[in-house]
């Protein structure tokens, strides 16, 4: 089976914070719809089938994995046709060293100082999301050259500009997964 990858975004700017959500999951249905590959005249997925856990990784129970990123005024919807994917944009550079100062290691201090916090920053958020973990586990993420670590899977980072301004980062499972980026 050919590795595919589905990223799409929209802006959001003046939504409010329901309405980024709502977004983002028609994103998800959007992406994992192209991803199936269903015969012709297969059903269209059930949007029962999606699982948003308040704390946890959402889901479409049988289809493939997906990750939502929301950052004002976008918001975006990774998805890959096997494996796990995790994704991560920043339309705020906000990021502070403080911060990584606190959850990172000297290896990852090295790599901010090369190509900058945010670079950082986004690696370790998308491996998070592809992990399936919640915030408080960023500081078990270790970032690397080419991708990231986290309860003992390994992720491959591809980077993306959004909107020909907005850097995001993709980790995904599986390496040489080929992406297919449209603004929606």
């Amino acid at each position: 089976m050919k590795l595919r990858g589905i990223l799409y975004y929209s802006a959001t700017a003046g939504h409010t914070a329901d309405e980024q959500s709502q977004a983002g999951r028609r994103l998800a249905l959007a992406c994992i719809e192209v991803l199936r590959a269903a015969p012709a005249g297969a059903a269209p997925v059930d949007p029962a089938s999606f699982e948003f856990p308040p704390r946890g990784k959402p889901r479409c129970v049988g289809g493939p994995d997906f990750s939502i990123s929301h950052s004002a005024p976008l918001v975006a919807c990774a998805a890959v046709s096997h494996g796990e994917v995790g994704l991560d944009v920043e339309c705020d550079a906000s990021v502070g060293r403080l911060t990584l100062a606190t959850i990172c290691d000297e290896a990852e201090r090295a790599i901010a100082r090369e190509k900058g916090v945010l670079h950082v920053w986004l690696a370790k958020e998308a491996a998070l999301k592809a992990g399936g973990g919640t915030i408080e586990h960023i500081g078990a993420v270790r970032v690397f050259a080419g991708g990231a670590s986290f309860r003992g899977a390994h992720y491959h980072e591809q980077r993306l500009e959004l909107a020909g301004r907005w850097p995001a980062c993709v980790m995904t499972s599986e390496p040489g997964v080929a992406f297919e980026v449209r603004c929606l």
